[in-house]
């Protein structure tokens, strides 16, 4: 285990840290320029039904 230095683990931390942040930035970027869902048409006026508590669909 002579190989293990705290410079070597240091320098294994830092990877580590770097590679996490790379793909966070990767995936940041994906869910930012993916394109929107379509918007749903607004309700007409005749689709309107009222709903009591018991009729619950």
């Amino acid at each position: 285990m002579s190989a293990l230095t705290p410079e070597f683990f240091d320098m294994l931390i830092i990877a580590v840290v770097l590679i996490g942040l790379a793909l966070a930035v990767v995936r940041l970027y994906a869910d930012f320029t993916r394109p929107l869902p379509p918007e749903p048409p607004p309700p007409s006026h005749g689709d309107r039904q009222r709903r009591s508590p018991d009729n619950r669909q």
